[in-house]
């Protein structure tokens, strides 16, 4: 058992009752000076260290600096490999990525350190917690905290317990309202993913994502689900599509607003299917999340410029990471396994087979395969590499390997909103529908 420091964000709202909520807006068009300052220097050539000497501010405290700085300079290093990749790619009508945002009228929202740029009490008498930001230096703008039961619970345990700890928080602004939003801290204890009882295998695809829960000791199935989420490969052509017309009328700056909608739509589906992932894990006794190993996957992909647009914009490794840190901070382990033929070998007897529509078909007459649905036979195929992997058995020798008829498939659409969508209100209730009912 291993122990692992995780974070989280903690989302709440400023209630100010001292101080002028200007000095809040200064600061944040300031923060946007300071940021755009940083990506001119960096393309220069200036270091780190220079660039702090460069953009200091005598009304913005040199602590908030820094962390703005660092917080720009991490912006540009994720551009800078991203465009490293796009060079490397045969076809370069993939899509340029986009060098982050330096709008001169826009704002920035604050990084601050706890007790430097930001300092957050616990008040007993009135059970709040207090804050004090300080956007200038003297200058000083206080209140309470509002926000979700669940957040500020844990800004509370950082505050009175000494196993958790608070980080850098960002001050927003949107609809009138100013957010903190509060990192907080702690180590938890992590199972190995050999000690596991149920193997969770996940398959992830243009479409769907398929979730399959079997026990290590007999392999049966628990429970299986099936999410699709096509409304992001949808939005992705369609944003394709509106910036490729303007650019073609000469349009270009429509493409950075186009973008940023286009990425703040996927972190929020990919954000609610990691929760569904996890949820549906913790359903089960001592479960591993399993992924297959996509590295170089984008390098394999081939197939013109039309496919190579639409998979290569697939974010399954921000998907990855996402499930991965929600699962570390709920004491979940996570592993990767080989992914040669996972999609085209049988999940019951290891032969190849082909895919008919959604489902799979066995090539290997003596297997009657049933009830299969081909992206759930290759999480099966998935979770069982993991066994086989701790078990030392090579899977291509094992002619049996899961039960010939397998439940039938839960499937569940992200697409939708509103009242008139028949579907689950929360994710809790999305991954309770892959749970098998006896």
């Amino acid at each position: 058992m291993g122990i692992e420091e995780v974070t989280k964000t903690a989302r709440t709202r400023l209630c100010i009752e001292s101080g002028e909520r200007s000095w809040l807006k200064n600061a944040r068009y300031t923060a946007r000076d300071i940021a755009n300052d940083t990506l001119e220097l960096k393309q220069q050539g200036y270091n780190r260290t220079e660039i702090q000497k460069e953009v200091d501010r005598e009304d913005f405290l040199r602590n908030n600096k820094c962390a703005v700085v660092g917080k720009a300079l991490h912006a540009w290093d994720s551009y800078k490999e991203l465009l490293d990749w796009w060079y490397d790619q045969d076809d370069t009508n993939v899509g340029k990525p986009s060098p982050p945002a330096t709008d001169k009228k826009g704002a920035y929202p604050p990084v601050m350190a706890h007790t430097e740029g930001y300092r957050l009490t616990y008040n007993d008498e009135t059970e709040r917690v207090e804050f004090r930001v300080s956007p200038k230096p003297y200058k000083k703008v206080n209140g309470h905290l509002r926000g979700r039961p669940d957040d500020l619970s844990l800004i509370e345990k950082a505050l009175t317990e000494e196993e958790w700890s608070l980080g850098q928080a960002e001050l927003l602004y949107r609809d009138g309202v100013y957010y903190l939003h509060v990192t907080v801290k702690t180590e938890v204890k992590v199972p190995e993913p050999e000690d596991a009882d149920t193997l969770i295998g996940v398959d992830i695809n243009e479409r769907n994502i398929a979730l399959t829960a079997l026990t290590r000791e007999t392999m049966d199935t628990l429970g299986t689900l099936v999410l699709d989420y096509g409304s992001v490969k949808a939005e992705r052509q369609r944003y394709h599509t509106i910036t490729k017309r303007c650019q073609e009328h000469g349009q270009h700056s429509i493409h950075h607003q186009l973008g940023e909608k286009e990425e703040r739509y996927t972190e929020w589906i990919l954000h609610r299917l990691s929760r569904v992932v996890v949820e549906f894990a913790q359903q089960f006794s001592n479960p591993v999340i399993v992924f297959e190993d996509l590295s170089g996957i984008r390098d394999a992909i081939k197939y013109g410029t039309y496919m190579n647009r639409r998979l290569h914009k697939l974010p399954f490794h921000k998907f990855e990471q996402q499930v991965r840190y929600k699962a570390t901070w709920n004491q979940i382990p996570c592993e990767t396994v080989e992914s040669p033929y996972n999609s085209k070998a049988c999940s019951c007897c290891g032969h190849r087979g082909y895919r008919q529509g959604r489902r799979f078909c066995c090539t290997n007459d003596s297997c009657d395969v049933q009830q299969d649905h081909a992206d759930r036979n290759a999480s099966v195929n998935v979770a069982w590499r993991a066994w086989a992997k701790h078990a030392g058995i090579d899977v291509e020798s094992v002619n049996y390997r899961t039960r010939k008829t397998q439940p039938f498939v839960r499937k569940v659409s992200l697409s939708g909103s509103g009242r008139s969508v028949n579907r689950p209100t929360s994710s809790r209730e999305i991954a309770s529908r892959g749970v098998l009912t006896t």
